[in-house]
């Protein structure tokens, strides 16, 4: 199961000392702690990585806050979409 706190840590990972500067939560949208898009591929690819699983890249590209991501992360996992 992927959960908020699990990509908030690899967010405050990607921004580094910045990642004081923000609250890091559920509706935390990724464009306005300011991860660029490859950052932001690196995330997803680590969630996949970790959990095993293959997220449908036009689905993928549609999150734009930590709760998309995890919502979307746990339901390609409840469809068995599995890597």
């Amino acid at each position: 199961m992927v959960t908020t706190s699990m990509v908030c840590e690899l967010i405050a990972k990607k921004l580094g000392s910045k990642a004081g500067a923000h609250t890091l939560d559920a509706e935390t949208r990724f464009d306005a702690v300011g991860l660029s898009s490859l950052q932001i591929a690196d995330i997803v690819y680590e969630i996949e990585d970790e959990v095993g699983i293959e997220f449908d890249p036009g689905r993928a590209a549609d999150v734009k806050s930590v709760g998309d991501l995890v919502a979307l992360a746990n339901a390609t996992r409840s469809d068995g979409v599995e890597a």
